[in-house]
């Protein structure tokens, strides 16, 4: 087994990274005896982008030929199958200028934007062009870029060659505040399957092409009576959007720039509006701080440090779409860190690297008293909650000392109290899931699988969240699978609702 070999079944990857440049580093920018390929171009074919940036972030020359002349940039765009606009986008940052174009005879001196049009892959056409690429150098057959792109035949690749009109028509559909107005609801509702047109009751005028005018603008008054509707027709929002329009409006433009990031699939048809729905809620990570986590015997599993990375992947994926100001709280059992209910991607790291697993499983009890009591109890005793709450309980094993019934029990009290107060008792929801193998979990998490009366309110995931989490091997399924989870205690509020 070589690191060569390890590159090509994505295995290079942090420690095991580190033990083989550790005795020779030089093996860093080596090339491949049987293939010529530098260690980057092998990761880079590889298609998994956390090899490509550990690489990159420890010296790999970015722009260093192969054997036969070609750059890890070239080889992304004309080798690479899977995550190739994300690993595009992290060579670019490290490429200089010169060497974007920079292309080999084996190639037939396709430049990397000739292969990205090549594949039709739209988002790697666009950010090779945005970064510089030429488009007038002649390959072998004596085309240059214009013209591969044009015998496509896909006005999509041919527009994305001039990034510069592309975002200027974007930018005409997100202007001012006004970021959902018809022509933007239009252009959504095409690139999703009619999703706002059935979730906001309105559509805009329908165009083709960038090369059309934009329609006229909503005045504000018209976007705040859409989103009002949207608002109103949801019970578990209704109740605290419809004084805050502009947590809608910032949401609302977010969402139109995640659709066109390349580098994820929350933007996409199928997981933009649950992306949208979750991200509403109050995000707070309540995470198993006991001394099981670090001392579980007869296992050499790292569950303190799997639930860390769990905990910071929800943080990153959720605060993607939030507006600037608003951010995701963090919790612990047994000890307080920051308790602000909006910390962003630092401070949420900040403060997992701060935490010291010891302690039993209260993990009702602090539910109640760190997060419930301040997040929902206190606000409701003076008559106004901020936003409906998502909880996301990681824990690894049953709860000690308190009855196994206080978790359930205080789930339940949460819904009484909102319905006394006129809430809708799903406006706090709660995500449940499994840290490690201990059996005492499994047989903790079965009860509260089969209470009924939270049942309207959570959801338990089934099997080990961290085992499942680090199965992952691209950024795209794991944002999509993260979504689709988080999502999973608001569908089953839904399908309550719709029994009722």
């Amino acid at each position: 087994m070589s690191i060569f070999d390890d590159a090509r079944r994505g295995a290079l990857i942090g420690a095991r990274l580190d033990n083989w440049l550790r005795p020779d580093y030089s093996a860093l920018n080596s090339q491949d005896p049987s293939t010529g390929w530098t260690l980057l171009a092998t990761a880079v074919v590889s298609g998994i982008p956390n090899q490509v940036e550990q690489l990159l972030k420890r010296g790999a020359k970015a722009n260093l030929r192969c054997r036969n002349g070609e750059t890890p940039l070239l080889l992304a765009a004309w080798k690479t199958l899977m995550e190739r606009p994300l690993i595009v986008q992290m060579l670019l940052s490290y490429v200089p200028k010169k060497s974007i174009d920079h292309t080999c005879d084996l190639a037939e001196n396709n430049t990397p934007l000739m292969w990205a049009i090549e594949r039709l892959d739209v988002d790697s056409v666009r950010l090779l062009a945005k970064a510089g690429a030429r488009l007038h150098i002649k390959n072998d057959d004596g085309f240059d870029a214009v013209e591969v792109a044009k015998n496509t035949g896909k006005h999509s690749v041919r527009n994305a060659l001039y990034p510069e009109k592309e975002q200027s028509y974007l930018a005409r559909l997100a202007s001012n505040v006004i970021t959902f107005g018809r022509h933007v609801v239009s252009w959504v509702d095409n690139k999703f399957n009619g999703f706002m047109g059935k979730v906001f009751g309105f559509k805009g005028e329908h165009h083709k092409s960038a090369e059309k005018p934009a329609p006229e603008e909503p005045t504000p008054q018209e976007f705040i009576k859409h989103v009002d509707t949207y608002v109103k027709d949801t019970p578990a929002l209704e109740a605290f959007f419809k004084d805050n329009k502009e947590f809608m409006q910032d949401i609302a433009k977010k969402a139109v720039d995640l659709a066109n990031d390349p580098t994820t699939d929350l933007g996409s048809p199928e997981v933009l509006p649950k992306t949208i729905k979750v991200t509403m809620h109050q995000q707070v990570i309540y995470c198993d701080d006991s001394s099981s986590m670090v001392n579980a015997k007869g296992t050499a599993e790292k569950r303190w440090e799997n639930q860390k990375s769990l905990a910071l992947r929800i943080a990153r994926t959720m605060t993607r779409i939030l507006p600037d100001r608003e951010g995701v709280a963090l919790r612990f059992i047994n000890q307080t860190t920051n308790e602000s209910p909006s910390l962003d991607l630092e401070g949420i790291g900040r403060a997992l690297d701060l935490a010291d697993p010891k302690g039993n499983t209260p993990i009702g009890t602090t539910l109640r008293e760190r997060i419930l009591k301040p997040l929902v109890f206190n606000p409701l005793a003076v008559g106004k909650l901020k936003r409906p709450l998502l909880v996301s309980v990681l824990t690894d094993g049953g709860p000690t000392p308190e009855a196994p019934g206080t978790l359930a029990s205080v789930i339940v009290e949460c819904g009484n109290d909102l319905e006394r107060k006129g809430y809708p008792r799903d406006c706090v929801k709660f995500l449940i899931g499994q840290v490690g193998s201990s059996k005492e979990a499994v047989e903790f998490l079965d009860t509260l699988r089969d209470n009924p009366a939270i049942a309207s309110v959570s959801h338990i995931f089934a099997g080990r969240m961290d085992d499942k989490f680090k199965s992952f091997r691209d950024e795209r399924s794991l944002d999509r699978w993260l979504v689709e989870t988080l999502f999973k205690p608001l569908a089953a509020a839904e399908a309550k609702k719709k029994e009722g």
